[in-house]
């Protein structure tokens, strides 16, 4: 019997080509698409389960209410960690975390192999760790002792492409880097941080290189990330319920004298990627939303492929409901109709199922590209074909696929009446037309939300890449500063200053603290003069340089630029000048921009509180990127700052040539220093990166849902064409027109189109909307967005029906006749 049902099934398959080849190909498609989709969603779930104790690893973030500030920040202040240590029994290890911008935005790094090679990088990605930390996180080492690598002040641990970045094949233990002069010894090399680690890092220094006991009574920076470790089988909310009267005792002074509350919470390190999106992250997060979305994306476009699948079975009916009646006759029961039928769809959904494996292998490297992340690996190496999750998944789309979907029009063929069937009386049933009208109504629906969300997104980009930022980001250069090395640092930066604005390709050149495209690290608390500490407010504090304004092409809402005397600083003159923006102007409360000039504010800074008049307010800009707020700043200027950045306009006529002259220039005015630089508008934009790659793969799925829905439109109309091919021809022959003959073929499906739109036009709109509101800066939801993907489906729709239709009228109508 199984022999027979084998035969059968190849058969048919080779019997109808066209539409075995359609079916296979739409279900491959929409299988390996799932996969795809469950590759990334797995991927993103796996963030930061590697670690061996993840489950009782947690981060300490604070919350910030009342006047001082608002929200909740990720960093915490650095004794907190070692706080609970001392004081909570359920925590057995912590460990803080701090980028090297809590202390300078790079470091130059160096290595002096003694034969006159010296190899020199700008490191940004360091971080200063406590001894604790590798035996809390499961980062391996290759060489070295985890539990001693970070115990002595001037020890390093570096990345496995670190070391060889710097020696080479040599073994770089007991090596001696060089940080910005002071010597580290490499104690440790760990494997590369994974690509799922929710913090990346290449370096590691311990804090005890900052000083001995460095933070362990620090209550007053906030700009440290706390992990702790709790007991297995000790209670989170237990802890937590520790907090008030923890925060109260550490805390409890500062907030009743400035008038603000702060909270603890304990974090699940593991929800961290997904379910975090504080102030201060330490990286660019995912979105469970977008999880939600991908998921439901997967269950459309093999939804797609498997109405293709019962449309196409359904439709040719009639030409196996002869074969259904003569074996009917001869002795076979419903049960073995059915489950011939069935055995075919196994062997359709077997077959597809095989391809779309082929296609996951081949193109895993072309999608890592396309979205920006190196997934393959995690989802291969890590024997995820061995886990139980990857085959209840494989399996329920090939049983969903094989037996549900394929379980229809098997019940459907196997009902045939032999009787009325041999006497050529058969007719398709209305109720089946009406099924598979509805059923592709639903596809339409499907890719109709599908497209709307595509141009959404894309929009919403394109937005907030090309809106107005409040400055000029064209030909905007930036060199990142090198940090002091020596008592000539000031006179050097004078002078690469003026060497620079002496070239006439470079109109200007300012150093300052911070550059759009990040949040400002600088932060305390502004108020007016003749306000109490209690009406303090949180503000972005930077220091600039007279430049600054002009270089940015800031405009000023009222007042003029800050003024700029050498020998004076804001630290020390009676009333410092400053500049605000609007934003500030409107949080102190001033009644516009022309009352805030000539006030007298004051703000709290490392060396006490500064009394500071405004002379200027700043025209709101974008600091960060538009899915934020105006960003509330003050600005002024110090002549002992140490700059960050160093950012200048460059004529690009002949871009190469300046831009060697810039580098030049800068390794003449500070030898030794790595030589690092970005045009701003590519630095600005890194801030979209996980909006776009998101843009990217929803784009590149609506692509494939669409052309499995063509592919079932192909096959729909082929088949329609096929059947009516005598009533072409009379048609033909009474004077119909070869536009009449498409027209008739595409009326019904414009009207499912137009039913498809009304139905998807609302979901659309709630979507949207939903998704738009996480941006502070959004577009509005215009006409377009509705009507495009309809018209855009219709067109399809058109040009695939249109094209058979018009190629079947266009044939000789003697010839068809004399067929029939």
């Amino acid at each position: 019997m199984f022999k027979n049902y084998l035969k059968i099934a190849f058969r048919n398959l080779f019997k109808n080509k066209v539409y075995s080849l359609i079916n296979i190909f739409g279900l491959a498609i929409g299988m390996a698409a799932c996969f795809f989709i469950f590759q990334y969603i797995r991927f993103e779930l796996s963030y930061d389960t590697f670690h061996k104790n993840v489950s009782n690893i947690y981060r300490v973030p604070i919350t910030y209410s009342g006047g001082f500030s608002q929200g909740t920040r990720a960093a915490n202040h650095p004794a907190v960690g070692p706080a609970m240590k001392a004081e909570f029994p359920e925590v057995v290890a912590q460990t803080r975390v701090a980028p090297q911008s809590v202390f300078a935005k790079s470091l130059t790094v160096s290595f002096d192999n003694g034969k006159g090679d010296v190899k020199r990088f700008n490191e940004s990605r360091i971080f200063s760790v406590d001894s604790t930390f590798f035996s809390i996180f499961s980062f391996p080492l290759v060489e070295g002792d985890p539990a001693t690598a970070l115990n002595a002040p001037g020890s390093v641990a570096i990345s496995e492409t670190t070391a060889r970045k710097y020696f080479g094949d040599s073994s770089p233990l007991n090596q001696t880097l060089s940080f910005n002069g002071g010597p580290f010894k490499v104690t440790g090399v760990f494997k590369d941080v994974p690509e799922n680690a929710h913090f990346k890092f290449d370096m590691l220094v311990p804090f005890s290189a900052h000083g001995a006991d460095f933070g362990i009574a620090e209550w007053g920076w906030p700009e440290f990330y706390n992990y702790v470790q709790l007991a297995p089988g000790a209670d989170p909310q237990k802890v937590e319920a520790k907090f008030p009267a923890f925060v109260n005792k550490y805390l409890g002074s500062k907030m009743k004298e400035l008038n603000f509350k702060a909270a603890f919470h304990l974090q699940p390190m593991g929800e961290i990627h997904l379910k975090s999106h504080y102030g201060e992250e330490l990286e660019v997060n995912g979105s469970q939303s977008i999880i939600y979305f991908l998921s439901l994306l997967g269950v459309f476009i093999i939804v797609i492929a498997w109405i293709n699948y019962i449309n196409l079975s359904t439709a040719k009916s009639m030409e196996r409901a002869r074969e259904v009646g003569l074996r009917k006759v001869v002795g076979a029961t419903r049960l073995q109709l059915t489950t011939q039928f069935i055995f075919e769809s196994v062997i359709i959904n077997c077959i597809a199922l095989l391809m779309a494996v082929v296609l996951v292998i081949t193109c895993t490297p072309y999608f890592e590209q396309f979205i920006g992340k190196h997934i393959g690996e995690a989802f291969f190496a890590s024997g995820l074909w061995k886990h139980w999750y990857f085959w209840a998944i494989f399996l329920g789309i090939f049983i969903a696929g094989a037996l549900q979907v394929g379980a229809y029009p098997a019940f459907i063929l196997s009902s045939f009446k032999p009787i009325i069937v041999l006497k050529g009386r058969f007719l398709p049933a209305k109720g089946g037309i009406s099924l598979r009208k509805a059923l592709v109504a639903f596809q339409f629906i499907l890719s109709i939300i599908l497209i709307a969300g595509t141009i959404t997104m894309y929009s919403q980009l394109s937005y907030m890449r090309n809106q107005e930022l409040g400055y000029k980001q064209d030909q905007l250069f930036v060199v990142k500063a090198p940090q002091p090395s020596d008592s000539t640092y000031f006179s050097r930066i004078k002078f690469f200053k003026s060497e620079l604005e002496r070239n006439p390709a470079i109109a200007r050149m300012a150093p300052s603290k911070d550059v759009p495209g990040k949040p400002i690290y600088g932060r305390n608390g502004v108020r007016k003069a003749d306000q109490d500490k209690t009406k303090n407010t949180v503000v972005g504090l930077t220091e600039i340089d007279k430049d600054f304004i002009p270089v940015y092409q800031m405009k000023l809402a009222a007042g003029t630029n800050i003024p700029q005397n050498e020998t004076e600083s804001v630290f020390d003159t009676k009333q410092a000048k400053v500049l605000v923006n609007e934003a500030l102007v409107k949080k102190l409360g001033y009644k516009d921009n022309q009352a805030a000039l000539h006030e007298s504010v004051i703000f709290t800074s490392w060396f006490g509180d500064i009394n500071c008049e405004i002379v200027g307010v700043v025209k709101n800009y974008h600091q960060r990127s538009l899915k934020e707020q105006y960003e509330s700043i003050l600005f002024y200027y110090y002549n002992q700052a140490v700059p960050n950045y160093f950012s200048m306009n460059v004529d690009t006529k002949d871009l190469s040539k300046d831009l060697a002259y810039i580098e030049d220039l800068y390794k003449k005015a500070f030898p030794g220093a790595a030589y690092e630089s970005f045009f701003l508008d590519d630095y600005f934009n890194q801030q979209y990166a996980a909006d776009q790659q998101f843009g990217n793969i929803f784009g590149l799925f609506t692509i494939l849902a669409i052309i499995v829905a063509c592919l079932g439109l192909i096959g729909l109309s082929t088949y329609a064409i096929k059947l009516r091919t005598k009533e072409i021809g009379i048609r033909r022959v009474l004077g119909s027109t070869a536009y009449g003959i498409v027209y008739l073929f595409s009326k019904d499906f414009i009207l499912l189109v137009a039913i498809a739109a009304v139905v998807a036009i609302p979901v659309i709109y709630v979507a949207a909307n939903e998704w738009l509101n996480g941006f502070a800066f959004r577009i509005s939801l215009g006409w377009f967005i509705f009507v495009t993907p309809p018209l855009l489906l219709m067109m399809i729709s058109l040009l695939t029906i249109g094209w058979q239709s018009f190629k079947a009228a266009l044939s000789n109508p003697v010839k068809s006749l004399r067929n029939e």
